[in-house]
C-alpha cells in the first residue's frame, strides 16, 4: 500500500494495512512540506525460531511505532520550522510515495532481530 506524500495534511491521514497475521495502522501528520510524522501500531503474531534451541515459536507483537518520513534527503538541522527533538528514526523517500509495505517489513525485521526464546529456554 502506498500513499502520496503530498496527500498528508496537518490534520492527519489515517492508514491501515493487514499482512498475514500482522496489522499496521495509525495516522500520518504533515510537520513541514518535507517531513511527515507517522504514529502507528503493529499488532499480531509472527512465526519465529527460538534463538537458543531453534524450536518454532509464535511471537505476539504489540508495538507502538513513531517515526519521521522525509521527502528526500533528511537534514538534521531545522527544516521549515521543524526540529526532530525526540530523535525519532527517519525514513527517506525519493519517489513521493510512502510505501507502508516496506515500512512494515522493516519494522518486523527490526523486531525479530531481538532475542526471543521459547518457554523452555526462558525458564533455564
Amino acid at each position: 500500500m502506498e500513499i502520496a506524500f503530498k496527500k498528508v495534511s496537518k490534520e492527519g491521514l489515517d492508514f491501515s494495512l493487514k499482512h498475514d497475521t500482522i496489522s499496521f495502522f495509525g495516522k500520518l501528520y504533515q510537520k513541514s512540506p518535507m517531513i511527515v510524522l507517522l504514529k502507528g501500531k503493529i499488532e499480531g503474531e509472527l512465526e519465529h525460531r527460538c534463538d537458543r534451541c531453534a524450536e518454532d515459536i509464535r511471537l505476539r507483537v504489540d508495538e507502538k511505532i513513531e517515526m519521521l518520513i522525509s521527502d528526500g534527503i533528511y537534514k538534521t538541522t531545522e527544516v521549515d520550522g521543524f526540529v526532530n527533538e525526540n530523535n525519532l528514526a527517519v525514513v527517506e523517500i525519493f519517489d513521493g510515495l510512502i510505501n507502508f509495505d516496506e515500512i512494515l517489513q522493516s519494522e518486523i525485521e527490526l523486531y525479530k532481530s531481538d532475542y526471543h526464546y521459547c518457554i523452555t529456554c526462558k525458564s533455564q
